[in-house]
């Protein structure tokens, strides 16, 4: 009886969403208080392009000026959201601070502990309680995710948005009131303002909603409309900046030559060519940005179209990259469960599973023709994490039927692998059952299985020091 109460206890304290935010918010201060005061500087504001722009706005030169040792004149190179976030708290407790910094870096440590919530959420409702548990407690303590995070960029912040966007896809698909679905269209304006990636996503958001209520005989059209109209009007009032700072339509972002460039022109070495701004501002300089952005982009295309055989490769380069960035670690192994988790959640979830494959095939798409770093992995390894977490427990599930067969196994529809009543279209709030339900062979293979993520996390850092990982892989691409 005692054992009973305690394993109760246990359960409701792992799948409580407090703790786990409680315990995500706490591992990310602790690298925190590793880096600072001594690093404040070489990990978060050199070369930081959000920093540098927020500097210049607080100064009275708008909104300009993403690298140093260059003229101070109007960019695009940054979507706005996030600098204007620095901006904010650079007005309050001062620019280059160090209690700027705090406050930036523990915000988005914040961002990165809600995450954790919302992944325990959507891991419960859309797959299975035993999935959320497992995927939020490895976002909360894996110290790769927990440095990552609290970079000071847009990526931990970009993470929310998205996990908020995939919350509120079973609502809406089920909802027809029109205040809910304003408010995915702000989402998705603010996330497209905050990260243009992002942008490519909510698009097929969209139509996998219009295509949910047509099979269902329902019209939404009217819904999907406001929900447009909404998200452009968020993104409007910069697009209108822009085209009256450049005489020219940018709708968030000029940097899309720069970037294509610098995967793809001749002698290229994966890192920074000596032209970029930061390392000889001079052709930026010279050219201004829009004429710097194009005449890059002319190079790269350029460059594209006589070598199409080297622009495949590098690009099959880049795509393994995006997928088992930094080397020596175990994203890898990671990326290949999340995939198996994205085709058994296709096959057991049908329709509720495509949103996260319209992640994991859509997002990337930019950075295998550009060039990627594993940071820019970040906003959709909640996705990631949950897929893999998914793929664990579904595997674990399946072995344990196997090997702990008996006259008390669990009925069909109580939450099997190929639970048929857990999806096919159904969207219930509870859905993925209670953690305090599941069966004792599922805890008892969800114990190894989560010995074993934290083990391939420890063997991830025994290649690498703490401090060289975050040097190597994290904030010496901040400027990317």
């Amino acid at each position: 009886m005692r054992n009973g109460r305690l394993l109760q206890l246990l359960s409701n304290l792992l799948s409580s969403p407090r703790t786990v935010f409680l315990v995500a918010l706490a591992a990310r201060l602790w690298v925190l208080l590793q880096l600072l005061p001594n690093n404040a500087w070489r990990y978060f504001y050199a070369y930081n392009e959000p920093s540098r722009i927020a500097w210049a706005l607080v100064s009275g030169f708008g909104y300009s000026s993403p690298w140093p040792n260059t003229p101070l004149m109007p960019t695009a190179q940054q979507p706005p959201l996030y600098p204007l976030l620095l901006a904010g708290i650079f007005k309050v407790a001062g620019s280059y601070s160090y209690l700027s910094l705090w406050i930036a870096v523990a915000l988005n440590a914040v961002f990165s502990a809600l995450t954790a919530v919302l992944i325990l959420q959507i891991g419960k409702r859309t797959f299975d309680a035993s999935t959320g548990v497992l995927a939020a407690w490895v976002w909360s303590c894996w110290q790769y995710e927990a440095v990552v995070s609290i970079r000071l960029w847009e990526s931990s912040l970009s993470a929310l948005l998205l996990a908020v966007g995939l919350w509120l896809l079973p609502k809406l698909a089920v909802s027809l009131r029109l205040w809910l679905w304003l408010v995915f269209g702000v989402l998705a304006g603010v996330a497209a303002l905050t990260n243009t990636t992002l942008l490519s996503v909510f698009p097929f958001f969209w139509l996998w909603l219009w295509i949910v209520y047509l099979r269902r005989g329902l019209a939404n059209d009217r819904l999907l409309m406001a929900s447009l109209v909404v998200c452009v009007l968020v993104v409007l009032p910069w697009t209108i900046r822009n085209y009256s700072t450049f005489n020219r339509l940018v709708p968030i972002r000029d940097n899309f030559g720069l970037e294509l460039w610098l995967g793809n022109h001749e002698g290229v070495t994966h890192t920074f060519d000596s032209d970029f701004p930061i390392l000889n501002p001079s052709e930026y300089d010279r050219l201004g940005e829009i004429g710097f952005m194009e005449a890059k982009r002319d190079v790269a295309l350029e460059f594209i179209g006589r070598h199409p055989v080297t622009f495949l490769r590098l690009s099959s380069r880049r795509c393994f990259q995006f997928w088992s960035a930094p080397e020596k670690s175990v994203w890898l192994a990671v990326s290949l469960l999340a995939w198996l988790g994205m085709v058994l959640a296709l096959w057991s979830k049908r329709l509720d599973g495509i949103p996260y494959a319209l992640v994991m095939l859509i997002f990337p798409a930019i950075y295998y023709i550009t060039h990627v770093f594993s940071t820019y992995r970040h906003p959709i390894e909640p996705v990631i994490v949950l897929l893999s977490a998914y793929a664990m427990a579904s595997t674990a599930r399946a072995a344990g039927n196997r090997l702990l067969r008996s006259p008390q196994s669990p009925p069909p529809g109580s939450g099997g692998f190929f639970d048929s009543s857990m999806s096919r279209g159904t969207y219930r709030e509870s859905r993925g059952g209670d953690w305090s339900g599941s069966s004792n062979h599922t805890r008892r293979f969800l114990k190894y299985l989560s010995r074993s993520w934290f083990s391939c996390s420890s063997m991830s850092r025994a290649h690498t020091t703490f401090e060289e990982s975050i040097s190597a892989e994290l904030y010496t691409h901040s400027w990317s």
